[in-house]
């Protein structure tokens, strides 16, 4: 029988050991940007050409809304930039998170224990927990937060340790920024943000894309009111639950802002910074996953990183971040609306002391 054991050499998601054939090196990402795709191919790339035995890549990408058309034209154009000898032995393929694993793309025959072990690991990079890999947009998104909440400009070694992010990591989350004209290319001293509205939205649409959302809706038609359910939340909050629940979209827009005019009636939007959603049924027992059903949610789930700083979490520990509202805003489809309160935003960080 083949020996194997899991490993995470720290340059991709999975190593599976075979002495049998070749290892199984596995980078598993959930994410909608044709960037972080090639990211992963690339990392992939790197780790089958250093791995001490022949070994197989497999790029996972889950939950993603980028097409299949999409992906396959990716891994081609991948493919078509690579050493012929690496490019045949990376496969890419699309996986969602569910109750079955279902891989969606060309890849070979895997053996089960491998299977078993990956359906592990997407079902973890769904809830957004497992996975220690810090991303550019999460190095930037820590970034305008603390400018977006008046705080003192972080160094870069400063943003590092908030973020647990690498040098090369942090270093090139600084460059994108620097494209889009809002910090400086001063690297040694603290990073200082100069954010417009018309960048913040872009950040704020990257930023929502980087997560994953849960709709719930009752189907009796009588589930709570959003600021009652919100309420609720801070009764929760007050006994140890929920504690890594925080409220976001136009409620929490709404907190920071008063005078923000948003007349629809919106569903309540909450991220989820630990993935854990064993509260919702105490929010309100009769809300059930709505999934892709067309009827109107009462609630949506964001489960995404924690972009705030400490010093934000303990001055406002029931709202989510800025960053979080402004992106719920944008998924909701209030474009007028964010653009107001992204104005609103620029304004009160230019003015912080």
């Amino acid at each position: 029988m083949a020996g194997r054991n899991f490993t995470d050499d720290g340059l991709v998601s999975l190593h599976w050991e075979n002495p049998a054939g070749p290892d199984v090196l596995a980078e598993v990402r959930r994410t909608s940007t044709a960037r972080d795709v090639r990211e992963g191919l690339l990392a992939l790339a790197y780790a089958v050409d250093s791995a001490a035995r022949p070994a197989t890549g497999l790029c996972v990408i889950v939950d993603s809304r980028l097409s299949t058309a999409r992906l396959e034209a990716g891994l081609s154009r991948f493919r078509s930039v690579v050493r012929p000898e690496i490019a045949h032995r990376i496969h890419l393929v699309a996986a969602k998170t569910g109750q079955v694993l279902h891989l969606n793309g060309e890849a070979p025959e895997f053996p089960q224990p491998f299977l078993r072990a990956l359906y592990g690991a997407v079902q973890d990079e769904g809830m957004g927990n497992a996975s220690t890999r810090v991303t550019r947009q999460q190095v930037k998104a820590v970034l305008v937060e603390q400018s977006l909440c008046g705080l003192p400009p972080m160094t870069l070694a400063d943003l590092r340790r908030q973020t647990g992010a690498s040098y090369q990591t942090a270093s090139a989350a600084l460059t994108e920024l620097l494209q889009l004209n809002v910090v400086s290319d001063e690297r040694d001293g603290p990073i200082k943000l100069w954010l417009q509205p018309k960048v913040l939205l872009k950040l704020a649409d990257e930023h929502g894309a980087a997560g994953k959302e849960l709709r719930y809706a009752a189907p009796s038609g009588l589930a709570r009111m959003p600021g009652a359910m919100a309420n609720r939340l801070l009764s929760l909050r007050s006994k140890g639950v929920a504690e890594k629940v925080a409220i976001s979209g136009v409620l929490g827009a709404s907190r920071l802002f008063p005078d923000l005019n948003i007349t629809a009636s919106p569903p309540l939007d909450l991220s989820v910074y630990d993935g854990d959603l064993r509260f919702v049924s105490k929010l309100d027992a009769g809300l059930v996953d709505a999934g892709t059903a067309k009827r109107k949610p009462s609630l949506v789930l964001h489960l995404r990183r924690d972009c705030r700083s400490p010093e934000s979490i303990v001055r406002e520990p029931e709202l989510a971040a800025r960053l979080d509202c402004l992106a719920d805003l944008e998924l909701l489809g209030f474009q007028a609306e964010a653009e107001e309160f992204a104005y609103e935003l620029c304004e009160a960080a230019r003015k912080a002391p």
